[in-house]
This record gives C-alpha cells, sequence and structure tokens, in this order.
C-alpha cells in the first residue's frame, strides 16, 4: 500500500510540473503572437496584426489562472512568471502599437517619432510602479493598453488629428485619479465582467474579419451594437469605481 501511495504521489508531482511546464510554454507563445503582429505591420496588413494581438491579449487573459491552478511558482521557484508576463505584455501592448502608430501613420506626420517615443517612455514606467494597481485589482490610471486604443483608430477609421488628441487624453489620464477594471481580476460583478470580456473579444475578431470580406450590413451592424454595449459597461464600471473612490 506504501508504495502505491508513493508511486501516486510521484505521477502526481510529475503532472504538476508538466502542466505547470506547459503553462510556462503557453506565457511564451504570447510574445510569438506579438512577433507574428509585428510582421504583419510591416508587410502593410493591419487586419492580421491585429488578430495576432488578439491571440496575444487571449493568452495573456487565461495564463494567469492557469499559473495559479497549476502551482507554476511552486514547481518552477526560478522561473519568474510575474516577470515573464510583463515582458510579453510590453512588448504586445506598448512596442508593437507604438510601431504600428508610427508605420501606418496614425498622427500627424510631424510627431511620427515623437507620439510613440511619449507612449513607449511613460509606459515603461507604468509597468514599474509597484502602485498601479488598487487593492482590489483596478488600474490607478489609464492602463499601457495602447493595443486595445490602435485597435479603436483602425475599426473607427479615426483622422490623425483625433488619434493624437485621444492619444495626448490617454496620457494625461494615465496621471488621473481614473480606476480602470481588471475585468479578470476585480471579484465584483466578476462574472458578468468575464461575459463582457468575451463578448468585446468575439465582436473585436468579427469586426477585424467582416472589415476585409463582404458581409451583410445587418451583421456587421450587430457586431458593432455589441462590442459598444461591451465598452460601455467598462467604461461605466471605471467611472463608477473612480467617483465612488473621490467620495471617501
Amino acid at each position: 500500500m506504501s508504495n502505491e501511495n508513493n508511486f501516486k504521489t510521484l505521477s502526481n508531482f510529475k503532472y504538476e510540473k508538466l502542466a505547470a511546464l506547459l503553462v510556462h510554454l503557453l506565457t511564451g507563445l504570447g510574445v510569438l503572437a506579438g512577433f507574428f503582429a509585428l510582421i504583419a505591420v510591416i508587410n502593410n496588413n493591419q487586419s492580421n496584426a491585429f488578430l495576432w494581438l488578439g491571440l496575444a491579449f487571449l493568452i495573456d487573459s487565461i495564463d494567469g489562472t492557469l499559473a495559479r491552478k497549476f502551482n507554476v511558482k511552486k514547481n518552477f521557484p526560478n522561473i519568474d512568471g510575474k516577470m515573464l508576463d510583463s515582458i510579453i505584455d510590453f512588448f504586445n501592448y506598448v512596442i508593437v502599437p507604438a510601431i504600428t502608430i508610427y508605420w501606418f501613420k496614425l498622427v500627424p506626420d510631424n510627431l511620427l517619432i515623437f507620439i510613440p517615443s511619449i507612449l513607449i517612455l511613460v509606459s515603461i514606467y507604468s509597468y514599474v510602479n509597484l502602485n498601479i494597481m488598487t487593492s482590489d485589482h483596478y488600474y490607478n490610471g489609464f492602463p499601457a493598453i495602447w493595443n486595445v486604443v490602435v485597435l479603436y483608430f483602425y475599426i473607427f477609421g479615426t483622422s490623425q488629428t483625433t488619434n493624437l488628441v485621444i492619444l495626448i487624453f490617454l496620457l494625461i489620464l494615465k496621471f488621473s485619479p481614473l480606476k480602470c477594471i481588471h475585468p479578470l481580476r476585480v471579484k465584483k460583478l466578476k462574472n458578468i465582467s468575464i461575459f463582457f470580456t468575451i463578448v468585446w473579444f468575439t465582436m473585436s475578431a468579427l469586426l477585424i474579419i467582416s472589415m476585409q470580406t463582404k458581409i451583410k450590413p445587418i451583421y456587421e451592424l450587430f457586431f458593432m451594437f455589441a462590442w459598444v454595449s461591451s465598452n460601455l459597461y467598462f467604461i461605466f464600471i471605471s467611472l463608477y469605481k473612480s467617483l465612488i473612490d473621490k467620495n471617501y
């Protein structure tokens, strides 16, 4: 009986080790998705770039939960999963979008170097800010999610001037008392937040695909309605949290 128990313990240990290793590998695939997104940018293919960034976003959304489930910190104590995740996020959420802004001239020509440089410089300090998140997992100020911002520019087809004004406004919001929800970590209304996250992600992908293919306008209108609704949910929750905290 003792040998049988030892065998089961060893089997479970090997399973946990393998599962934890696969989680780290999954996280690592996020940077490959970002690399392919960068290649798509260089090849002037914005839709493919955003689809690859979407895959990176999906990986980033699930790897943290899997890491906690399979206790990767215990099974691979010498690998800093948080650092790994931050490096990949900085590449996908900051570097690739900054290059996208430059490559596709999303701001006026005389600011094509300056604006992406400011985004990178400001964002790098966001990543090392120990107070970037509240105790209940809201971001302090606007988070460095420039991949989402340039996606909006692409879907709405906004002008260089409009993009510039929006980017400057969001940079200012990074230093504001705004509280932005982390939809997968904030416990309050978590199930609803996860639902709208799935809606946002799915509709984003469908909108990108529909912009490149012939699709009935009624479907595209539905995609846009569902997508905007999910955005309004996150905006409302974030503004509500900001107002509540301000009153305390």
